[in-house]
């Protein structure tokens, strides 16, 4: 393991933590959504218990039985503060929690967890607007499994400041191969590399079997496997699904309405196209990663040794691990920015895009090698050169040594710096 041994799992403080208590003191209810087995009923239930609320499942059937029979009984048999696990598998509360919190709306009421997008699924009709806040809650971070908050260079660098500097980080993608193999999953985090397929092949198998039916009535289950590996295999791209629709002979818009299930279920992320503005083209197809590096290998049928030993499959396996890993973060940050990439019509690409709610930006290019040339910087300059003074800093986060300039508000840096902190600085939030 590099860079600091990863904690038990049982033992990993969560960063939303500290977003759901405060959530709480000001909003009705509180969603905290994310992949199944991501850790969400861990952390809820200590949040509950620390609020003295009455816990209940949905997993639990006679519970469903219950709630479906019942919806608004079952809402007032839970008191004044409660927490539902798994709340997709009961869409039909959500309209009784509506009319519970605007008959009282003291804040702190509910708190509801889900391995599903509540607000977006098509069985759950009402939005809940102004009466709900959600939270993120996805698989671990680097930062969390070593006991770190979030860098707090990412609200830093938005006032001038320099990213962290770091002096001796471990060179090429290859010394993080176990890394990306194992992914974030709790559980997954806990096992053996030869133990990781057998968990993954079951996670799947309850994707197909319990979770799907929960949000739609689905005619070719048999699609997803498929659909999953294609994603897989073409990570962090814009490609087209015409290859998957001609091979299982579906419809492409059914495709991409199953790609959109998959981003219900918060295993696959979307990450929309930064436009530059009138006058400018742009690629407006958004990137579709794999949520978890874990899932992605496993999905690509790869381990640690493939990883480290073949380029191409360590480029697109070390992208998306990056991609992801930051956006995991974000939520937990005080600019909280948006999430972008920026493709010009000429071919010049940069990964990611940072946009804050005043609309200035930060470039990220992610690059798996240790060496990065001009070249690798071609697409920032031209970015900055768009964005005018929108553009406040550009950042290549690399396998290398040590954080070096690149240019006028333009750094190279370890890929650490999603982890670590410069010494000395001060950590304005904690975990």
């Amino acid at each position: 393991m590099n860079q600091g041994a990863a904690r038990p799992a049982e033992n990993v403080a969560r960063h939303a933590r500290r977003r759901v208590f405060e959530a709480l003191s000001d909003t009705r209810i509180v969603s905290v959504e994310g992949p199944r087995q991501a850790g969400k009923s861990t952390l809820c239930l200590e949040v509950a218990e620390s609020h003295g609320m009455k816990a209940v499942t949905l997993d639990d059937h006679l519970v469903r039985d219950a709630a479906t029979r019942d919806p608004v009984g079952f809402v007032a048999s839970l008191g004044p503060r409660a927490f539902i696990d798994e709340l997709q598998r009961a869409p039909e509360l959500v309209l009784a929690l509506k009319a519970e919190v605007d008959r009282r709306p003291d804040p702190g009421r509910f708190l509801v967890s889900g391995s599903a997008d509540l607000l977006l699924s098509p069985r759950i009709g009402d939005s809940l607007v102004g009466r709900i806040e959600r939270v993120p809650l996805r698989p671990f971070t680097r930062a969390e499994l070593t006991g770190v908050p979030p860098p707090n260079w990412l609200d830093e660098i938005w006032e001038g400041a320099k990213p962290p500097v770091i002096e001796a980080a471990a060179i090429g993608s290859a010394a993080w191969s176990g890394e990306i193999a194992s992914g974030g999953f709790p559980l997954v985090t806990m096992r053996s590399p030869r133990r990781r397929g057998a968990w993954f092949d079951d996670y799947l198998g309850a994707l197909v079997g319990r979770d799907v039916p929960d949000l739609v009535d689905i005619r070719r289950p048999d699609l997803l496997p498929v659909l999953l590996r294609h994603l897989a295999a073409s990570s962090g791209s814009t490609g087209s699904m015409r290859p998957v629709a001609q091979a299982r002979a579906v419809d492409e818009k059914t495709v991409r309405s199953y790609v959109r299930l998959l981003e219900l279920l918060h295993l696959v992320v979307s990450v929309p196209a930064w436009l530059p503005g009138r006058g400018r083209r742009a690629v407006r197809r958004s990137r579709l990663f794999v949520e978890d590096s874990g899932l992605l290998t496993h999905l690509l049928g790869v381990g640690p040794e493939r990883i480290a030993s073949d380029g191409e499959i360590a480029a697109r396996a070390y992208e998306s691990w990056v991609a992801m890993e930051l956006a995991r973060l974000l939520p937990h940050t005080e600019v909280d920015p948006t999430l972008r990439h920026w493709r010009s019509a000429h071919g010049d690409e940069v990964d990611l895009v940072l946009e804050d709610r005043r609309g200035r930006i930060v470039a990220i290019e992610i690059k798996a090698g240790a060496t990065v040339g001009p070249g690798d910087l071609r697409a920032i300059h031209r970015l900055r050169e768009i964005a005018g003074e929108r553009f406040v800093a550009g950042l290549v986060l690399a396998t290398v040594r040590q954080t070096v300039p690149a240019g006028r508000r333009l750094w190279i840096t370890p890929v650490e710096a999603l982890w670590c902190a410069p010494p000395g600085s001060a950590r304005a939030r904690q975990g």
